[in-house]
């Protein structure tokens, strides 16, 4: 095959703000990949926007390789065979470009089930790009473990869409080696076509500045979800130490997504409570502000998931307080103490009540020293060799 200069990434279902940290960060990761590769990026109007800004103020200015493209994609209420028929026609319009410009790699950042069934019949039934397809494959991995038993149901599904034959041209990220670890025990002839990147994110800049005479304040980064995240949880410990040590303080550096999060918020336990997704300014204002992370998420949420409030926390050098799952425990084994991994909500209470009553002040800054070191495994630029190794790979199976 010879030399090529051309890498196209493309966003084909997050609207605004969505995975704009993430996708950001996943073009900083291909352009130092690929220096002076001509890099274009697809995406909505206002996602396009929102990436470019995040790239801007991770990066300090906009590398002028990228091309910035504006397409519309499949709209968010369309479903069943529908969202099939859009998807197919999306997807056909974005290979053609990729064959037409002769691309390197085509990088989708992001894949529905239905896209996927989409893409494997164009990738088998048309003349496709002679060129490596990624596709990014992120919460959606977590309904490998629900098969659906109505028939047509199972036919739209992602377990579905990944026992069909593999195109020789596609390959599928895991975002970290846990979750590739259980894609292995669930579906193993499928993770055959699975490689591991640890997912790209910008962590520099973000200090901690530590005041150990100052308020302790708890921090639940992200969106306040009852069922898989656990905010319910995290208002009941901010009622429960609130009452043995008043001065303690319980902040959401967030918004709340789902209407069982506002029923839940209903006390004046924790602040800083919206509806609303924060400024950029009021998230970094808050995130600054805490003390510790506190994760009390349901631990099979994450067996298939990236944790990307764990990630924000790192970015802020923030250590944590967290119920146990496989995802923190591989990255505890990774970066060393970096906070506190709990079997229970009950510890999480009692770790908690510790650090308020008497404050590890050493350890804390042993804590904060893991992450800084740690947290560069996540660096676009760390990880640009690997995602560039992961594309010879299958430039070499065409």
């Amino acid at each position: 095959m010879g030399p090529k200069n051309s890498i196209i990434l493309c966003e084909p279902q997050c609207w605004g703000f969505e995975h704009a940290s993430f996708n950001a960060a996943l073009l900083q990761t291909v352009l130092f990949a690929y220096p002076g590769a001509r890099v274009s990026f697809i995406a909505e109007k206002e996602h396009l926007a929102c990436v470019r800004e995040r790239l801007r103020e991770a990066a300090g200015h906009i590398d002028p390789a990228v091309i910035w493209i504006e397409r519309a994609i499949p709209a968010r209420s369309l479903g069943g065979w529908k969202r099939l028929r859009e998807e197919a026609r999306w997807l056909y319009r974005l290979l053609e470009i990729a064959a037409g410009e002769g691309a390197q790699s085509l990088v989708l950042c992001s894949i529905t089930a239905k896209g996927l069934l989409a893409l494997k019949g164009l990738l088998h039934t048309r003349r496709a790009p002679a060129a490596p397809v990624i596709a990014v494959v992120h919460g959606i991995l977590s309904t490998i473990e629900n098969d659906p038993v109505v028939f047509w149901k199972r036919i739209g599904h992602l377990r579905q869409a990944l026992r069909l034959p593999h195109p020789r041209q596609l390959t599928y990220l895991a975002l970290g080696g846990s979750i590739y670890a259980c894609l292995l025990e669930a579906m193993p002839r499928a993770a055959r076509h699975f490689r591991v990147l640890d997912p790209p994110y910008f962590m520099g800049g973000a200090e901690n500045p530590i005041d150990f005479k100052g308020t302790v304040r708890f921090g639940y980064f992200g969106t306040g979800r009852v069922a898989e995240k656990g905010f319910d949880r995290f208002v009941r410990l901010a009622e429960e130490s609130q009452r043995e040590y008043p001065g303690s303080e319980f902040i959401m550096v967030g918004f709340l997504l789902d209407n069982a999060g506002v029923e839940a918020a209903k006390c004046v336990a924790v602040r800083g409570l919206s509806r609303v997704p924060l400024s950029a300014q009021e998230y970094d204002a808050r995130a600054r502000s805490v003390t510790y992370s506190v994760g009390l998420a349901n631990p099979d949420h994450y067996r298939l998931v990236a944790n990307a409030s764990f990630l924000d926390a790192l970015c802020y050098l923030k250590p944590g307080i967290y119920v146990r799952n496989l995802y923190l425990e591989h990255y505890f084994k990774l970066m060393g103490d970096v906070g506190y991994l709990c079997d229970s909500y009950d510890e999480v209470r009692d770790v908690v009540s510790s650090v308020l009553q008497s404050f590890p002040e050493g350890r804390y800054r042993q804590q904060c020293e893991n992450i800084r070191r740690g947290r560069d495994l996540f660096e676009p630029r760390n990880l640009a060799a690997h995602l560039r190794a992961i594309i010879a790979e299958g430039e070499e199976a065409l």
